[in-house]
């Protein structure tokens, strides 16, 4: 997709539990501390934001002249961080506060949709499992195979943070992405409802992780939908290429 944003690569030593590394006890949503699980991605996790669904450009207006400069504004004095008001795991295996679901799935060996049992979070009730889907053939078409991961925030939100769980495989072909393009739906049930949109090149981050800053909320709702456009075939090393479905983590704060 166009004016799509491609994400770079961001480190984070992957243990035997998983991206996050985590053996808690199962929990959806819940107050925590700052960046209380995204931290152990390995340092600062790197944030990028979303962008714009590209739209026609408008007319030019005709000129009115010189605008006159405005004043310059007063610095706002620097707000007192806030803990996180909402947090919660949704993917396969998983029985938190989110939601998870998949659309168009077929069973056809390696050519169709199949789990995977280990390389994602483990943790804080999910269990590592993750989702192969298969690609449209194409880079900027999809054929209808889509996942959905969605979370009811509850009022006073307008954005949350995303952390995005690429898992890790012994074959390179369950998490091929390259690259996965994901869609900020208004709508969990309407897939034209795309407001905004991000990439990431599954292939360089296969055992890491990426959080993705000021997602918009939109009825008290969260919703991310990751579709199927991708090229499967090819000379490099793409034939039976899939995108990988794992977990992510939603966190609002007030």
């Amino acid at each position: 997709m166009t004016g799509a944003v491609a994400l770079t690569a961001l480190a984070l030593a992957l243990t035997a539990c998983g991206p996050f590394g985590s053996d808690t006890e199962p929990v959806g949503a819940q107050a925590s501390g700052p960046d209380e699980d995204l931290d152990e991605l390995g340092g600062a996790p790197q944030r990028i934001q979303p962008s714009d669904i590209p739209s026609p450009a408008p007319s030019p207006s005709p000129s009115l002249g010189r605008p006159k400069p405005k004043p310059p504004q007063k610095p706002s004095p620097p707000r007192s961080p806030k803990g996180p008001s909402y947090a919660a795991w949704a993917g396969p295996g998983c029985n938190g506060g989110g939601r998870y679901e998949e659309n168009g799935r077929y069973g056809d060996g390696d050519d169709g949709w199949y789990t995977v049992r280990s390389g994602g979070h483990r943790g804080d009730g999910c269990d590592g499992r993750f989702t192969a889907i298969p690609m449209s053939g194409s880079p900027v078409k999809d054929r209808g195979n889509s996942a959905t991961w969605s979370w009811y925030v509850g009022s006073g939100y307008t954005t949350c943070s995303v952390a995005v769980v690429v898992p890790e495989s012994d074959r390179a072909q369950d998490v091929a992405g390259r690259p996965s393009t994901y869609l900020v739906l208004k709508d969990p049930d309407d897939p034209g409802s795309a407001v905004k949109t991000f990439e990431i090149d599954q292939t360089s981050l296969r055992g890491r992780g990426l959080v993705i800053e000021k997602v918009p909320v939109h009825d008290q709702r969260l919703t991310v939908r990751l579709v199927d456009r991708g090229q499967d075939s090819g000379a490099d090393g793409r034939d039976g290429a899939h995108h990988a479905a794992a977990q992510m983590r939603a966190e609002c704060r007030a």
